[in-house]
């Protein structure tokens, strides 16, 4: 039987690990992709060294039996990913991949996926305060016609989502020109509000946690956000369905 929709679960975990291994296990049976921003890598062991005798660090984050991990490996903990996937083993006929053919880049995630004669793509993506990401999509991206879903923390202020914001960002037109060009529009959450609590009183909450949906999809404008999951990261889950066997069309990737 071909699966209609996915239930995809986005937040940025705030390098907590407690946070992720709750995840992980809390959603093992209603969520089908969990997509993680600022990641909560951990000391694995050292292995062998020509330079160091101590041996070269190797890095990771949490495991579970009932996820498959897709993550942008590089042991070294500066060019850590701050962005990795989960995927629910009760898709893997679907057969989830990570192409890094398409987008090599430590804070992107594009994972492929089949459904029937179609290859679909999700998008999960963490742009830091330099918009690193978001300027090598830019240069980099090619045409995925059916992408269902960009999403993640993308650490734009504008008053375009938040109306609680007066301003405009000038990296506002790059990010709508790239979800234009990957035939996805910015989908309003069913219930509006921050997604990023404020850490002081001298600062104000904010919407910098976006869905972007292609608003033909069923799901377009239909995520919703949920503040009573959150702690303790300072970042609301989104929790999206979207439908992925309408108006698609295959393409050669």
């Amino acid at each position: 039987m071909i699966k209609e929709t996915l239930k995809i679960f986005s937040q940025n975990i705030r390098k907590n690990k407690t946070l992720m291994n709750t995840i992980l296990e809390n959603n093992k049976n209603n969520i089908d992709i969990i997509l993680v921003q600022e990641l909560s890598k951990s000391l694995i062991r050292h292995v062998p060294s020509h330079t160091d005798p101590t041996g070269d660090p190797i890095y990771g984050i949490p495991n579970h039996p009932d996820w498959t991990l897709f993550i942008r490996q590089d042991p070294a903990q500066e060019n850590y990913a701050q962005v990795a996937t989960y995927v629910n083993k009760k898709l893997q006929k679907m057969r989830f991949t990570l192409r890094l053919d398409i987008i090599n880049h430590q804070d992107v995630n594009v994972l492929a996926f089949h459904s029937g004669q179609y290859t679909n793509y999700i998008i999960n993506v963490y742009s830091d305060d330099n918009q690193s990401a978001l300027h090598f999509l830019n240069w980099n991206i090619i045409n995925l016609n059916n992408t269902v879903v960009m999403t993640g923390d993308f650490n734009i202020r504008d008053n375009d989502w938040d109306p609680n914001y007066p301003h405009h960002s000038a990296h506002t037109k790059d990010l709508l020109t790239l979800a234009e060009s990957l035939g996805l529009d910015l989908s309003p959450p069913i219930n509006p509000g921050p997604t990023r609590f404020a850490d002081n009183l001298c600062d104000t909450n904010s919407v910098i946690d976006l869905a972007f949906i292609n608003p033909n999809n069923s799901g377009f404008g239909q995520h919703s956000l949920h503040p009573e999951l959150c702690r303790p990261s300072d970042h609301v889950p989104l929790i999206i369905e979207v439908s992925i066997n309408e108006t698609n069309i295959d393409n050669s990737f």
